[in-house]
């Protein structure tokens, strides 16, 4: 029997990782319903103050380990009383640490893995995105007076939503993916901990981009194929910084202020009423159009009028929102127009964890610190010539 005791120990050992690996891979995000329900502020039609959220995060941790000493292990070998029942006792204690061990390498595994979810691959993605997105005066297509970034909150949103270019390579499945991501990202410090890793690295990347790239600038009614400057690539790092300024400014403005939380929340609930009220009057119409009777136009048109009024509620909502927004940032996120976009952003990642809203905080005052980094770059670049 003793021969099968070893292969019997690995299979429990692999068993035991593949089962621990499947569950962080494939586990599903249920999106559990709060229930609760919020009213419109009251600054949507009045002058109001906002308070700072509080937000207290715990974290607990708990470790126990369980080693025999030398000693123990001595005193189990000299003991007279040993019968081949104690050694079969033996082999399950073996077992048992063997299934412990197996446990450890498995979370030590999980945790390597989702520590390399900002892996190299990402940051040289972005930074060719960032450097791409750069496009200096008089080149195709914009054909610009002064150079300008087309990189934007929305666009790499979009760009890396749909394709995570190095962002943790292992995921299965997109969706699932994403969430892990946020959830990784915005835990608590732990943009801080990436920040202060890899920014000096992703500005050299960037700056690594810039010297390779090529743009067409005009000449005449042609264009000729030519390296960026230093005086260009310097504008870069400027005009880049301005986008990840205006981006900070934007976030900030929602953390710090929850009432714009309690909008957004307003927001949803207006969009779906839009939604409603909009079927029932296509339905009505449709029926008018069909019957030709009065009292199934008078119909149509009492939804039509309903559907109206959602729509101005809804607007008006959204036209608080930025106006605020405006308001808090002092003119530093007018441009570009993408407030808006940037709020629901904010609102879907914190609605189901208003302890998020802590991380992003924190997170607009990252990006702050990383524009101000890009401008000392731009400025080294320019004192190097």
């Amino acid at each position: 029997m003793n021969k099968f005791k070893i292969p019997a120990l690995i299979f429990t050992a692999v068993f035991i990782v593949s089962a621990t690996a499947l569950f962080f891979y494939v586990k599903k995000d249920l999106g559990e319903k709060t229930g609760v329900s919020v009213d419109a502020p009251t600054w949507v039609t009045e002058n109001s103050s906002s308070v700072k959220r509080p937000v207290t995060d715990t974290v607990a941790e708990s470790l126990q380990k369980t080693e025999a000493t030398p000693e123990d292990k001595k005193a189990a070998d000299a003991s007279p009383e040993s019968t081949p029942v104690e050694k079969k006792d033996t082999g399950k204690q073996a077992a048992k640490t063997e299934n412990s061990t197996a446990e450890n390498t498995v979370e030590k595994a999980v945790e390597a893995i989702r520590e390399t979810i900002v892996t190299e691959i990402f940051l040289d993605n972005l930074a060719q995105y960032v450097a791409d997105n750069y496009h200096p005066a008089g080149t195709l297509p914009y054909k610009a007076e002064s150079g300008f970034s087309t990189a934007s909150f929305k666009s790499i949103n979009m760009h890396f939503g749909l394709n995570l270019h190095g962002l943790m390579p292992e995921a299965q499945n997109l969706v699932t993916a994403r969430q892990d991501i946020w959830s990784y990202l915005l835990t608590t410090n732990r943009l801080a901990e990436l920040a202060k890793s890899e920014t000096d690295e992703f500005l050299d990347l960037v700056e690594e981009k810039g010297i390779l790239a090529e743009r067409k600038f005009i000449e005449g009614d042609s264009f000729s194929m030519r390296e960026l400057t230093r005086t260009q690539r310097a504008e870069m790092f400027r005009v880049s910084a301005q986008s990840v300024r205006h981006v900070a400014a934007v976030l900030k403005a929602v953390a710090d202020n929850p009432d714009l939380v309690q909008a957004l929340d307003s927001y949803i609930m207006a969009s779906n009423k839009v939604e409603s009220a909009n079927g029932i009057f296509q339905l009505d119409l449709d029926y008018s159009q069909k019957t030709q009777t009065e009292s199934a136009r008078q119909k149509a048109r009492h939804s039509g009028k309903l559907l109206k009024d959602y729509i101005t509620i809804r607007e008006k909502i959204k036209s608080g929102i930025v106006d605020k927004i405006k308001s808090y940032c002092a003119g530093q996120c007018d441009k570009p127009n993408d407030i808006f976009y940037i709020a629901q952003w904010f609102f879907r990642r914190v609605k189901k964890d208003e302890k998020r809203i802590k991380s992003i905080g924190a997170g607009s005052e990252i990006l702050s610190d990383i524009a101000v980094k890009m401008e000392n770059r731009a400025d080294a670049i320019e004192r190097s010539m």
